[in-house]
């Protein structure tokens, strides 16, 4: 059973309209105590059922923080477009995906975060505000990855992704490559010092931490599968190129943000640059990446 509570804006330092919701919800998993956020617009339950967006926070994070940075952004945007944002929590900060380096060398209880998800995605569904055929997912760093192993162990369920900072996991290869069509925009830096944009492995304090395609390989794979066949076209945004296949079953999009770090280009700086590179300010990401979901 999900325990439902009703938080304060204040509790989370999170402005919000008079009737709009923020609620914590708490269950019990394999004798772990497990919780995520759900942020309702007050214009729920007026029109038709919402998208749903699921807000994946990245290693070492939580929800609490992505609700502060970009969940104030992506909250606002909720509340002016009409969607339902969902901020799920990982146990020991860090999402555990049954597989891949980081899970395998985790600390932390192992957890299945796979059952996690579709129980979150489950109760979230089973509201009549919501769309369950309009349900994506975006997250920064792990939490990228963390779309990802949704998009590729439930295609069922998520109907479009969009990481940032974080290239196809060499781990999840195979089962991306035979999942059905489903729209992708990858957001990444092109000298971010921690998931080189080339491929490669993950660094982070001098010890390896799984290896990535890359972006253009990622994005190589995902177009090929996404069955685009005609040129892509590039629209330049200050440093950022907006790179879009064209004659694809799903929607193909690639932010190729030129100078860019671990970073979600628009948002405040949150660690030193010196750690984690530049954040480009040419492109709201989290604009972006709504404006990609809602064209679906």
């Amino acid at each position: 059973m999900i325990r439902l509570v009703t938080f304060a804006a204040m509790c989370l330092f999170l402005p919000m309209p008079a009737f709009a919701e923020l609620t914590r919800h708490r269950f019990e998993q394999d004798g772990i105590a497990r919780q995520f956020f759900v942020y309702t617009p007050d214009r729920a339950g007026r029109h038709e059922p919402m998208p749903v967006v699921l807000m994946l926070h990245g290693g070492g994070g939580s929800a609490r923080q992505m609700l502060r940075s970009p969940g104030r952004r992506m909250n606002d945007l909720a509340e002016t477009e009409g969607f339902i944002a969902v901020y799920p929590d990982a146990v020991g900060r860090s999402w555990d995906f049954g597989e891949g380096k980081v899970s395998e060398g985790r600390r932390a209880p192992r957890v299945d975060d796979l059952a996690y998800f579709r129980r979150v995605i489950d109760h979230i569904t089973a509201s009549p505000r919501a769309d369950g055929n309009r349900v994506y997912a975006t997250g920064i760093s792990r939490g990228g990855q963390a779309s990802f192993f949704l998009a590729c162990k439930l295609p069922d369920r998520i109907h479009a992704i969009a990481p940032v900072a974080m290239s196809l996991p060499a781990f999840l290869a195979d089962d991306c490559r035979s999942i059905p069509a489903t729209p992708i925009a990858l957001i990444h830096g092109t000298d971010d010092p921690l998931v080189p944009y080339e491929g490669g492995q993950i660094r982070l304090f001098r010890k390896n931490r799984g290896e990535v395609l890359g972006a253009e390989r990622t994005m190589a794979l995902l177009s090929q599968r996404n069955g685009c066949r005609a040129q892509a076209n590039t629209r330049r945004m200050g440093e950022v190129q907006r790179i879009e296949w064209n004659g694809c079953q799903a929607s193909t999009v690639l932010y190729r943000v030129e100078g860019g770090g671990h970073t979600w280009p628009g948002e405040r700086e949150v660690l030193p640059r010196r750690l984690v590179g530049k954040t480009n300010r040419d492109i709201d990401a989290t604009a972006e990446i709504w404006r990609f979901f809602s064209r679906l």
